[in-house]
């Protein structure tokens, strides 16, 4: 085994947020993460499993998730090791505040926390005998960003939170609203979850109205005293002046008057949404459907929302454990092939691990706990693919790269899988675990036979195993690409928070520097906004059917892209994905990294 050794950045990322006191060096956490969850295992196999723990993470083939490699070993070994979980908020006080309460408990031990509001009834609908006076599912949300303002966990870490609403939700256009113009919630990534129903109303030019309970509410178009426009999501025109009085009025004379039901169209609903995206960063989209669609848990569990960086779609309560495998290490040294026996040795530790994470985690709430425990889902990753390319010399997003991908992530599933069901063999299945309703699952049935044949006959450990984390931090800890992103670009500046302070430095890539001194080709060097957007949706899409779970990535957009040539790409892809999300250049200010153009001046 060969050491991983950290670079300058490494270094300097591994002492203020992942070294416990003392440590100086990444073999020495290693060894303390190997040992701590190793500590699962039966007593005459953890030496073993301890060594195949140690040598995978020392030599960072295999990086666990941050909240893994800062918790382990930590509080005598107490200490929340998940980085994600949701809470899904029913429509009631009590509901609402235990909401609150454990959002609190979960960010303070260090876990991003995904929401979806859309059980809370809409502003403006009736209490009970109070008329039109629900706050509505905006302000659960600020309740919780406000309670996130004053949330520090690990080494002055913020707490990460998504809000997530349906596409039908009466309260949708307030939710834009609010986040985007208005700049509240600001702890939040915000997401819409879109339906199938949505997308065909969208294809075919439908007027959109929204639902709730079963409750139809159309768009009407109001007047303020025979002047000012307003519009209010109502059940009916009187509900619609009520709402109105009761939201908007002024002055004690005010009068509002209905003109017209102005519904929006659903292509215009679509276009909002990616005009807001591609100006500012938010909202992506959920698609909900698709993701109780293609999985295992659908007999058992509901994906109402993701995390916070959207890898993960869970039901209430749920959770996760991250780690990834880092394909940059997968490459034979002449860049001939992958080293196809490393790979498959470094997925199966990676399960093996991770199943052991959900065994010792200390979890934050005994809800999280049960739900964690009647799924073991967990989430095995890969950091560290477009170095992988470059070093095959595989342009991103070429014809190549995606016949590429397919047998790349064919390999890592069925290796994941014969893994799992290897561990439920040895131990036992997950506890929800019935294999006529596993096998009829929508994911499962793209299984290989023989893989199913050994889930009838052993079970499988894990009900959900493969996810793409984003690996920011981790991936610059140990000097790779990140996730399945492309890199950045070659060189780049970094704008980065030390102490309090902000620091920038002047970064050139790597494995970039490498092939520049060692005066190799330098073509597949292609940039985060040198790759065509649709190639960059090409490429989730494709590893999309491998996954059991979603996929944080994020469609690099340049400066001069234009909402209304994004949006009908989106639409044409959206059925295949179960997330998506876009950044354009410059769309947001003081941006962390800003590249600097590969010219022979620059070189």
């Amino acid at each position: 085994m060969t050491l991983a050794k950290l670079d300058e950045i490494g270094q300097e990322i591994f002492d203020a947020r992942y070294a416990y006191p003392g440590e100086k060096t990444w073999a020495e956490r290693a060894k303390v993460i190997a040992k701590v969850i190793a500590s699962a295992e039966i007593d005459e196999d953890k030496e073993k499993i301890e060594k195949s723990f140690y040598e995978a993470i020392g030599s960072a083939d295999f990086i666990p998730g941050g909240r893994i490699i800062y918790g382990s070993g930590r509080n005598r070994g107490h200490h929340n090791l998940l980085n994600c979980y949701v809470i899904i908020p029913e429509d009631s006080v009590d509901s609402i505040g235990k909401t609150v309460q454990d959002m609190y408990r979960i960010s303070c031990a260090g876990g991003g926390v995904g929401f979806n509001v859309s059980k809370i009834r809409p502003k403006g609908d009736h209490i009970g005998s109070v008329h039109n006076s629900a706050p509505g599912s905006v302000s659960v949300l600020k309740m919780i960003n406000e309670v996130g303002e004053h949330v520090r966990a690990g080494k002055n870490r913020r707490t990460a939170l998504m809000g997530i609403l349906n596409i039908t939700h009466p309260d949708l256009m307030e939710f834009l609203h609010v986040k985007l113009d208005q700049g509240e919630l600001n702890n939040f990534n915000i997401s819409v979850a879109i339906t199938d129903r949505f997308l065909e109303a969208v294809e075919l030019e439908e007027d959109w109205h929204f639902t709730f309970n079963n409750k139809e509410y159309h768009t009407y178009h109001l007047v303020r005293n025979g002047e000012s426009n307003l519009k209010i999501v109502a059940q009916d025109e009187e509900d619609a002046i009520a709402r109105a009085e009761n939201f908007y009025k002024k002055h004690f004379e005010d009068t509002f008057e209905v003109i017209c039901i102005d519904d929006i169209k659903a292509r215009d609903l679509w276009n909002i949404i990616w005009k807001n995206s591609v100006e500012s960063g938010d909202p992506g989209i959920y698609n909900i459907d698709l993701a109780n669609r293609y999985t295992n848990v659908s007999y058992f569990e509901r994906l109402d929302s993701t995390n916070p960086c959207g890898e993960i779609s869970l039901p209430s309560y749920g959770n996760c454990c991250l780690g990834n495998v880092n394909l940059s290490h997968m490459v034979l040294d002449d860049g001939s092939d992958v080293d196809w026996k490393r790979l498959a040795r470094t997925v199966r530790t990676g399960i093996r691990f991770l199943d052991n994470v959900l065994t010792v985690n200390k979890f934050p709430t005994d809800t999280c706990k049960r739900v964690g425990e009647r799924s073991r889902r967990i989430g095995l990753g890969v950091t560290g693919l477009h170095y992988m390319l470059i070093k095959l010399g595989i342009k991103y997003g070429s014809e190549k790269c995606l016949e590429f991908l397919d047998r790349l992530f064919t390999t890592i599933r069925d290796e994941s899988y014969k893994q799992s069901i290897y561990l439920a063999r040895d131990k036992s299945p997950f506890p929800e675990f019935e294999y006529k309703q596993f096998l009829n699952e929508d994911y499962a049935k793209t299984l290989p036979a023989r893989i199913r044949m050994l889930i009838k006959r052993y079970g499988v450990r894990n009900a959900v195993m493969l996810t793409i984390p984003p690996c920011g931090t981790i991936s610059m800890l140990h000097g790779v690409s990140s996730g399945i992103e492309p890199i950045f670009s070659a060189m780049y500046t970094r704008r980065y928070r030390h102490n309090n302070i902000w620091k920038e430095k002047l970064v050139v890539d790597p494995l970039f520097r490498e092939y520049f001194e060692e005066d190799r080709s330098l073509e597949c060097f292609v940039g985060a906004y040198d790759v065509a957007p649709e190639d960059h949706i090409r490429v989730q899409a494709t590893i999309q059917k491998y996954m059991d779970s979603c996929i944080s990535k994020t469609i690099n957009l340049p400066a001069t892209s234009t909402p209304e040539e994004f949006s009908q790409a989106a639409l044409d892809y959206a059925p295949y994905l179960k997330g998506l999300t876009v950044y354009r250049a410059g769309a947001k200010e003081g941006e962390p990294l800003t590249a600097i153009p590969l010219t022979k001046e620059n070189i």
